[in-house]
C-alpha cells in the first residue's frame, strides 16, 4: 500500500514515518504495531513508544501497520493500513456493512477467539482497578473468574431492533450511525437480529415510503419519523411495532395502521411514541397505542412477562436464563431470606428469584416498567413479591430506618455502574450477601473495588457472552460481608 499523500498545496508527498522520540501526529504512519489483547468496545489494543493505541478490526497476536487518526494525553487511536502477520483467529465476516455499519466490532474473530477475548478482558479489568488482584502488587491474589459461557449459534439471538430512520438518494432508509459520524447505513439485513424483526423493519419502511410520510431531518428540525422499534417474543412469537416521532402529530395514520396490519397480520401491538427532544435517547415520555395492546408476552422459562415498548428486558433470552441460573446460584436463597432487586426493570430477576426467597422488593425508576412488573407478577401467579418505584439509594434508607435490611441485594445498573450515593447506601446497610450482574467489567471492577474496602470480598465472576460478534460481556458477581 502507498503512504503517499496529497500535501496543502495538492501535490503527492511522502510520508514521513517519525523517529524515535519524534511526537506523533495525527495522519502518521505506524510501519508495525503488535497487538496485545481486545479491548471494551472489541478494539485491538498495542503500544508504541510506550503509547497505548486502539485500532479496530484487529486481532490479539497480530502484526499489522497503522495510521493515526487521534492523538490524545495518554492514548492514541488508528486505522488499519495492513495486516502483516494474521491470526489464526481471523475469519471473513459475514455481515456486508460490519466495516461500516458499527453495530458489531467482532465479526472478524471465530466465535472461540470471541470468548477468549472477553474472558480476558474481564480478567483485566478486575486486575486494573481493584488493587487486591493487581499482579504487580505484593501478596496479589488471583481473580476469581470461571470459564466464559457462550452459545451453540451465535447468530440471529437479538429479539428487538431499534432503527435510526433517514434519506438517501431520496429513499427511506433505516439503519445505525456510522462510528462516530451521522452517516446513516443503511441495515436491510442483520445477522445478529432475529429475522422476524428485520422484517417487520423492512414493511414498516416500505409503508411509510408509499404514503410519504417523511423521515426527521434533526438538522432541519423537519419531519415525522426518528426510529422504528421491533420487538418478538422468543417464546411466545408475538410481536411488537413502535414508531417514535418527533412530532405529536402522525400523518395519514389511519391508511399507515390498515396497510400494517395488512402485511403484518400477526402483530400484536402498534404504538407510537413521541420523543420531540434533541436528544440521543430513544424513546419520549408519551406513548399512544395506534393499534391493538400496549404490550406484548414472553416467557423466561416457567415466568411470564408483560412488555410494554420503552421495558427493558434482555435482548437475548437464551442467555440470559443462563445468566439468570447463576443469580439464582450467587444468590443462595433457603425460603427464609428477603431479597431486594435495586434496578428491577420489569420485574425479571425478581421473579427468577422469587420461588426460593421469603419476599423480594424490587426498585425501579421508570413507572410502565414498574406496572409491567406488577403485572408479570400476576401473570406468572407470584404474590411475594413487591415493586416500588424510586431510586434505591432512597428507599433502601427508609426502609432500613424501619428496621428492613435485605438478606441479599441484586443490582443490574446501567454501563456507567453503581451510582455512589447506592455504593454508600449499601456500605451503611450491610446486606449480607450482594448480587452484581455488569454489562461493564470496568465498571464493575471499579465499584468491586470499593465494595470490598467496604468489608466485602469477591467470592466469583461469571462471564456469559450475552451479545456473540460484538466487544460486549456481561457478568454475575458474587459479594459477601467479610465478618459472615
Amino acid at each position: 500500500m502507498s503512504e503517499k499523500r496529497l500535501n496543502r498545496k495538492g501535490q503527492n508527498s511522502r510520508r514521513r514515518v517519525r523517529k524515535p522520540g519524534d511526537f506523533l501526529d495525527r495522519g502518521d504512519f505506524i510501519p508495525v504495531l503488535t497487538i496485545k489483547r481486545l479491548g471494551l468496545n472489541g478494539e485491538g489494543i498495542g503500544y508504541y513508544r510506550k503509547k497505548v493505541v486502539f485500532v479496530n478490526g484487529v486481532l490479539p497476536g497480530e502484526e499489522i501497520s497503522a495510521r493515526v487518526t487521534r492523538v490524545e494525553k495518554n492514548y492514541i487511536e488508528a486505522e488499519l493500513v495492513k495486516v502483516k502477520k494474521a491470526s489464526p483467529r481471523r475469519t471473513d465476516p459475514v455481515c456486508s456493512v460490519y466495516a461500516e455499519c458499527g453495530g458489531c466490532q467482532l465479526q472478524h474473530v471465530d466465535y472461540e477467539g470471541q470468548l477468549a477475548g472477553k474472558q480476558e478482558h474481564v480478567e483485566q479489568a478486575f486486575q486494573k482497578y481493584v488493587s487486591q488482584f493487581n499482579p504487580d502488587r505484593e501478596n496479589a491474589v488471583p481473580v476469581p473468574i470461571r470459564p466464559i459461557v457462550g452459545m451453540e449459534d451465535p447468530w440471529g439471538y437479538r429479539n428487538k431492533a431499534q432503527l435510526q430512520v433517514g434519506t438517501a438518494n431520496g429513499r427511506l432508509i433505516t439503519g445505525l450511525y456510522a462510528t462516530g459520524s451521522h452517516r446513516l447505513v443503511d441495515l436491510s439485513e442483520c445477522p445478529v437480529q432475529h429475522p422476524r424483526t428485520t422484517e417487520m423493519i423492512r414493511i414498516t419502511r416500505d409503508v411509510l415510503e408509499e404514503l410519504k410520510i417523511p423521515a426527521y431531518d434533526e438538522r432541519k428540525r423537519t419531519g415525522v419519523i426518528r426510529t422504528i422499534m421491533a420487538r418478538v417474543g422468543m417464546e411466545t412469537g408475538e410481536s411488537q411495532l413502535a414508531l417514535i416521532t418527533a412530532t405529536e402529530n402522525l400523518p395519514r395514520k389511519k391508511e399507515l395502521v390498515t396497510r400494517l396490519r395488512s402485511r403484518m397480520p400477526d402483530v400484536k401491538s402498534i404504538v407510537q411514541n413521541i420523543n420531540p427532544k434533541k436528544t440521543s435517547l430513544i424513546f419520549g415520555e408519551k406513548t399512544r397505542v395506534l393499534w391493538g395492546e400496549e404490550t406484548i408476552r414472553e416467557k423466561l422459562g416457567n415466568l411470564q412477562f408483560s412488555l410494554s415498548p420503552r421495558s427493558f428486558f434482555q435482548l437475548n433470552p437464551a442467555q440470559t436464563v443462563k445468566l439468570y441460573d447463576f443469580v439464582r446460584e450467587a444468590a443462595a436463597l433457603t425460603g427464609k431470606e428477603s431479597v431486594v432487586d435495586a434496578y428491577c426493570g420489569v420485574g425479571t430477576i425478581g421473579l427468577w428469584l422469587a420461588a426460593d426467597a421469603r419476599e423480594v422488593r424490587g426498585i425501579e425508576v421508570i413507572p410502565e416498567a414498574v406496572e409491567n412488573a406488577r403485572r408479570n407478577a400476576e401473570l406468572s401467579g407470584i404474590r411475594n413479591v413487591m415493586f416500588y418505584e424510586g431510586k434505591a439509594e432512597e428507599l433502601l434508607p427508609r426502609w432500613a430506618e424501619r428496621g428492613y435490611k435485605p438478606d441479599v441485594l441484586v443490582v443490574d445498573p446501567p454501563r456507567t455502574g453503581l451510582d455512589r450515593k447506592l455504593l454508600d447506601t449499601i456500605l451503611a446497610v450491610k446486606p449480607e450477601r450482594m448480587v452484581y450482574v455488569s454489562c461493564n467489567p470496568s465498571t464493575l471492577a471499579k465499584d468491586c473495588d470499593v465494595l470490598i474496602k467496604g468489608g466485602y470480598q469477591v467470592k466469583w465472576i461469571q462471564p456469559v457472552d450475552m451479545f456473540p460478534q460484538t466487544g460486549h460481556v456481561e457478568c454475575c458477581s458474587l459479594l459477601v460481608r467479610k465478618d459472615n
